[in-house]
């Protein structure tokens, strides 16, 4: 598979990255804190006050009191919620004993990990330390609904998010991440209703955006890439089920079709391309179980197949022209590791063998003619190099070999071998790109 598919490996990863699950409100996370377990007492936000400041401690609460008794508020709450006799659970009040902030013990060590703070009793930022060495790397804000806004991760371990989702009504809207922990945000992420829709990632660091990735219903279906960063895009992958099935280039940067490649599973079936750059294709190979099988080329610019080429194992060997564009072939090559073996030719357009040449070491050493056109070798010619040595008549010889006639190039052929350009209207019949082209989206 070549290095775009591979890339296309590493982008899939993007969903993952940018799908987190949707985050509760913040009232919810705030009773998340209340559940102090089975058996044990249920703690409120704004608890009554008991009759007297003792601890009930373990599987209760300690309430801390400032005041006159009668006059008293609580400040502080302290709770043991999974009865080893050690508070894991803070909560601070406000002058008008209102939730300020509630701090958690979640791996029971002895350090709150979970921070939750409040603004006029109602929550609005959340900080966590989920690696256990006391350092925030979550961070999570709310509007005055108490519905998370935007959550960032740090996975980095440098202090600072790396990774920015932001929410509304409950719903990813947007996620921004660093991927290379350069301080910059190069990959952003953009959802509708929940689900993924559209990736754009920096891949060299200028700030432009030169990767585009589309999703539908949270797959990949497209690819569009800007390979060398001049502000077009140069390469689509199309996706059915999360696997490649299309890939088109423009190789040369003029905006037209220069080659498409077709896949099934993991391996390539088909490529097409323009090999003179003037358009349409002219080269067609199609594979079997990942090996070349078959080439067809138009050699001449004429809009005409007038050479097939025949592989076993990827080793070319055997070849059929049409050498003088008749639509006809007239010249078939065999070839042995590399080497030309022997070639038989149609001179005089009959369809029929009437040249029958042998090489050794890929030189010519013999070659016999039916100058009768009866089927019979009626010459032969002997060679050393590229210099004839003998010539001799011959009295009608049966040929070497049984030679099959030669034929026209095949309907099949035309029909196999026409340019497919995409359906999704960026190319227009001359193989000329038309949409999609603008990239350099400014990464902000």
């Amino acid at each position: 598979m070549n290095s775009y598919t591979c890339k296309i490996g590493i982008l899939l990863l993007a969903e993952a990255l940018f799908l987190p699950s949707p985050s509760p409100a913040a009232e919810q996370l705030a009773a998340n804190f209340d559940d102090v377990g089975e058996g044990g007492k249920k703690k409120v936000v704004r608890p009554e006050r008991p009759a007297d400041a003792a601890c009930t401690l373990p599987f209760g609460s300690c309430f801390h009191h400032v005041g006159e008794r009668g006059n008293e508020k609580v400040v502080r709450q302290e709770t043991d919620t999974n009865g080893d006799g050690k508070t894991d659970l803070w909560t601070y009040y406000d002058s008008q004993e209102r939730t300020e902030r509630i701090e958690r013990d979640v791996n029971f060590d002895g350090k709150p990990d979970v921070f939750l703070y409040y603004e006029a009793g109602k929550p609005r930022r959340q900080e966590t330390s989920s690696k256990n060495n006391s350092r925030i790397d979550t961070w999570a804000y709310f509007n005055a609904a108490g519905e998370i806004e935007s959550k960032g991760e740090d996975a980095s371990g440098s202090g600072k998010p790396t990774t920015w989702v932001h929410y509304q009504n409950g719903q990813p809207v947007r996620a921004e991440e660093d991927t290379n922990a350069s301080g910059k945000y190069n990959r952003v992420a953009h959802f509708k209703d929940g689900k993924i829709v559209r990736v754009e990632e920096d891949t060299n660091g200028d700030g432009k955006a030169d990767s585009f990735s589309y999703f539908d219903s949270g797959q990949l279906v497209r690819k569009e890439l800007d390979r060398k960063f001049t502000g077009n895009i140069d390469l689509w992958g199309y996706y059915q089920d999360g696997r490649l099935v299309k890939q088109i280039e423009d190789l040369r940067g003029d905006s037209r079709v220069g080659r498409i490649v077709y896949f099934r599973g993991e391996e390539v079936i088909r490529r097409e391309e323009d090999s003179s750059g003037r358009g349409p294709m002219d080269v067609i190979e199609i594979f079997s179980q990942g090996r070349l099988e078959k080439r067809l080329r138009d050699t001449k610019g004429a809009g005409r197949w007038d050479a097939v080429y025949y592989f076993r194992g990827n080793e070319l060997v055997r070849e059929e022209r049409d050498t003088n564009a008749d639509g006809i072939f007239d010249l078939r090559i065999f070839y042995e590791k590399g080497l030309t073996l022997r070639q038989e030719g149609d001179t005089d357009g009959d369809r029929k063998v009437d040249v029958w040449v042998k090489f050794e070491n890929g030189e010519r050493v013999e070659q016999l003619e039916d100058q009768k056109s009866i089927g019979k070798v009626s010459a032969r010619y002997l060679y050393k190099g590229k210099e004839l040595i003998s010539q001799e008549a011959v009295a009608d010889a049966d040929p070497p070999t049984a030679s099959e006639p030669f034929v026209a190039v095949a309907e099949e052929l035309r029909s196999m071998a026409a340019p497919q350009v995409p359906q999704e209207g960026t190319i227009n019949d001359q193989g000329i790109l038309t949409q999609g082209l603008v990239s350099g989206t400014d990464l902000k």
